[in-house]
């Protein structure tokens, strides 16, 4: 089994290593590299990896909303999350968006290939070096109640991060394709479902639960 995968991160030391490393496998290949959310995204609909490996923390888009947009265009993508974050809230976020599994760049590379072979599989794969081992799904879920993404639909979250990244209502529906009313009705129904009553709660809100990132 040759698994087909595409890798997404700004920090091009990292990404070259992680390229060389899975490519020296006889069972893994690298057919895609990018250093953002935007080309991660015309990657993964282009070359159609099996796995689909990201960052959260990147340029132009977060993974954040990177993973919404692609699930939103090819729900069958199956992303694994490589990233530094080791808090749990990260973790929620990442799986509440659709991700299929969670590495820290801390891990071996047997683990990451593990991960990416299960992922391949239909499997899903949650890691910390907290617990040392894969996550309890169900644990999650029920931990998941605690992250304010949790309470929103897909376009709900899309707006939540640019409202948290300071656009005004009337910048978030160009960015998004839509009407400004449509925008701020988006805007209205995300303070209501997260209790808050200002872009600048929202802010802190966000920050508490480690979501600027």
């Amino acid at each position: 089994m040759n698994i087909s995968v595409v890798i997404a991160d700004d920090h091009v030391l990292m990404r070259q290593g992680l390229v060389q490393m899975l490519d020296a496998t006889d069972h893994i290949s690298v057919i895609g590299e990018c250093g953002d959310g935007v080309e991660f995204i015309e990657q993964v609909i282009r070359l159609q990896p099996d796995v689909a490996i990201m960052d959260i923390s990147m340029p132009r888009m977060s993974g954040l909303v990177a993973i919404d947009k692609l699930l939103a265009q090819r729900p069958e993508a199956k992303v694994l999350v490589l990233s530094m974050h080791n808090e749990l809230e990260y973790v929620e976020a990442m799986e509440g968006a659709g991700a299929k599994g969670y590495m820290l760049k801390e891990s071996s590379s047997e683990e990451l290939q593990k991960a990416i072979v299960a992922i391949a599989q239909g499997q899903r794969y949650f890691y910390t070096q907290k617990t040392g081992a894969p996550l309890d799904a169900e644990k999650n879920v029920s931990a998941a109640r605690t992250n304010p993404l949790t309470a929103l639909t897909r376009r709900e979250r899309e707006v939540f991060f640019l409202v948290a990244a300071g656009n005004t209502s009337k910048k978030i529906a160009e960015l998004l394709n839509m009407s400004l009313k449509t925008a701020e009705n988006h805007r209205s129904n995300i303070y209501k479902k997260l209790n808050v009553s200002s872009s600048a709660e929202l802010i802190r809100l966000a920050g508490k639960a480690g979501l600027l990132e």
